[in-house]
């Protein structure tokens, strides 16, 4: 009975909801527990769904969100992709494994995906709220910090400690790397967590690339930037040094590869030239795709009597899997095993390669149509981006870079925890970005609470 604590969260949406709105619930209820409990802590109903702490929280929201808000939806090409990717996940489970398995599965992609993209194309409509949900996410992983120090000393993070009793089969795993803990936080893997911070850090950047870390900050993010002028260092940049550190505390090396990448093509928002600086970044990056494609082959080859580091062997065990694991691919290529079904080889039973497993788990069509979807993400962002009049680098250029530091690491570990539904809100705020057209944003509609004018007139 103490798993049923998640409703906890729904009923904290629907008191929000009544009292402030579908924005403020999201901003104050959905994304805290988006972020700060781990996915692992769900309840177990029998005949019904399994919700986690997140779903919980987002039922509300997009049950108010249909009724009131449907009519703004229109139907576009991210929407028949996104829709083509969930029919095509969910038959190809209910293949593999049943009926029952794939009615869980179908509530967690529309609950959680779907759920998300409709609160980023809906809810995240206008610059108040790009604003407002990016400092939101950039003062939640400030809150985190702490517990990624506990985790790095006492090797387990406090949010397992408090929530571990009321449910006793959810474990924590630990990864270790040079006799040091790699920090997961709530995020349930390293590379994982990692993902999330870089993806943050990159928020935080646009933020602060717009002057917003400059203007005086409302709520928790304000008392953070009054305590931090106790330190010689701008406000903005203390955060980066946090957020940096964050990711670094998960040693997880296929995100920082990917967050040098995503980080330059963000970059090219800040240059007047933006096309020029486009096409000289991504002749960097396809050079630098080549050369290290080239290191990685000699790294993970051993010399003549020579043994391979524990690094390299890390490195290598992803490629001898791939080989080994073809064969199962070519057993049923379009339908895949199902979602839990895939057979295992013994000593191989970690997939990390979430492109890979995808295809092993609902067949090569699911793939091709989510790299499909985050190519026309990427394209589009960065076409509208670069329409966009100079004087503020675009959020577009930010989001691609996300996509693309996601797509580098998820070649190195499975797409799981917060990470896929992040990547749906994302979606969902770039094509309600896009649809805004490209004017320039006005600074003081942008620097009030969301869902409050900027000004009050009282005729007396």
């Amino acid at each position: 009975m103490t798993r049923y604590l998640v409703f906890v969260a729904m009923i904290l949406a629907i008191w929000v909801i009544r009292r402030r709105g579908l924005k403020a619930a999201m901003l104050d209820v959905w994304l805290p527990f988006f972020l700060m409990v781990p996915f692992a802590f769900w309840v177990d109903i029998p005949g019904l769904p399994d919700p986690n702490f997140m779903q919980a929280a987002i039922l509300p929201l997009l049950v108010v969100l249909g009724r009131d808000l449907h009519s703004r939806l229109s139907i576009g090409r991210m929407e028949l992709l996104i829709a083509a990717y969930v029919l095509v996940r969910v038959f190809n489970d209910y293949l593999g494994r049943g009926y029952s398995d794939a009615q869980n599965y179908a509530f967690y992609m529309l609950s959680s995906l779907v759920g998300s993209y409709l609160l980023g194309r809906l809810l995240i409509d206008g610059r108040a709220m790009d604003v407002a949900v990016a400092r939101r996410f950039v003062l939640l992983m400030l809150i985190t910090f702490p517990c990624f120090l506990f985790e790095a000393k006492f090797w387990v993070t406090p949010v397992y400690k408090l929530l571990s009793g009321f449910f006793p089969d959810a474990g924590s795993g630990l990864s270790l790397r040079w006799g040091i803990a790699r920090t997961a936080g709530p995020f349930e893997h390293p590379i994982l967590a990692c993902i999330m911070v870089v993806a943050v850090y990159r928020m935080h950047k646009w933020l602060d690339w717009i002057g917003e870390w400059q203007r005086p900050q409302p709520g928790l993010m304000g008392r953070l930037q009054r305590l931090a002028r106790r330190v010689p260092l701008r406000f903005s940049t203390q955060i980066s040094c946090v957020l940096v550190l964050m990711a670094l505390m998960t040693i997880s090396r296929g995100p920082w590869i990917g967050a040098f990448a995503g980080g330059a093509l963000a970059a090219v928002g800040c240059f007047r030239k933006r096309r020029k600086a486009l096409g000289w970044v991504l002749a960097g990056l396809l050079l630098a795709g080549v050369a290290g494609k080239l290191a990685l082959e000699a790294y993970i080859t051993p010399k003549q009597y020579e043994a391979l580091t524990g690094e390299a062997q890390t490195m290598l065990y992803r490629k001898v899997m791939i080989e080994q694991y073809q064969a199962f691919l070519f057993d049923k290529p379009w339908t895949g095993w199902g979602l839990t079904r895939v057979p295992k080889i013994q000593g191989m039973e970690s997939i990390d390669n979430a492109f890979f497993l995808m295809a092993l788990q609902h067949g090569v069509p699911a793939v091709l149509i989510f790299v499909a979807m985050f190519l026309y993400a990427i394209a589009s962002q960065l076409k509208f981006a670069l329409r966009a009049p100079p004087g503020e680098p675009p959020i577009g250029f930010s989001f691609a870079g996300i996509y693309v530091m996601c797509f580098v690491a998820f070649a190195t570990v499975y797409m799981g925890s917060q990470t896929e539904p992040l990547l749906f809100l994302l979606l969902g705020w770039g094509e309600s970005i896009k649809r805004r057209g490209t004017a320039l944003p006005d600074h003081g509609a942008a620097a009030a609470p969301p869902g409050r004018p900027a000004f009050r007139r009282v005729i007396t």
